[in-house]
């Protein structure tokens, strides 16, 4: 290994002779990554040097442009075939964005109804609430007198009591 400052020596027109693997890859319009996969592949032959931010491979240029598979290197062609890749792209993804938008829609419409129904549910309890009758803490004046109900009168009134604490809709509905 050497420093890296000795290896980054300029070409006649400005350009480094060596390059990093981030430079290699901007380069090559490819990842990191793959310069890092090619090199430990031996598609490329690199040198490990030490940098101001520690380890790092130096490819030559002229070693990336002899190696280098033909696909990889981006071109004219292939910068052109970016927009009608993209309108291709556009096409085939329309029909699932509007229906993307429809459903977000109904999901909205659904999701005020819901909001409407709950309100409505806590409205119906709150006047259920008060329409229920309440158990009053005195004795009544049946009872003080010590007079038991009539059994008819019991039987009646019992269908018209309901408990205290549950709500209607667990009462009709179960619960």
């Amino acid at each position: 290994m050497r420093n890296g400052l000795d290896l980054y020596h300029a070409n006649m027109e400005g350009e480094p002779e060596t390059l990093t693997i981030k430079q290699a890859a901007a380069l090559l319009g490819v990842h990191p990554n793959t310069v890092r996969n090619r090199i430990k592949a031996g598609m490329y032959e690199a040198e490990k040097v030490i940098t101001e931010h520690g380890e790092t491979f130096m490819l030559s240029r002229s070693e990336l442009e002899k190696r280098t598979p033909t696909n990889t290197v981006p071109s004219a062609s292939h910068s052109q075939s970016l927009p009608i890749v993209r309108e291709v792209m556009q096409s085939a993804l329309e029909p699932f964005v509007r229906e993307l938008g429809e459903v977000r829609e109904e999901l909205g419409r659904e999701r005020e109804r819901r909001e409407q129904a709950e309100r409505r549910v806590e409205e119906l309890e709150r006047r259920n609430a008060k329409l229920e009758p309440r158990e009053s803490p005195t004795p009544s004046p049946e009872a003080s007198e010590g007079t038991t109900p009539q059994p008819e009168r019991e039987a009646a009134e019992e269908p018209a009591q309901r408990p205290t604490g549950v709500a209607w809709w667990r009462r009709w509905f179960g619960g």
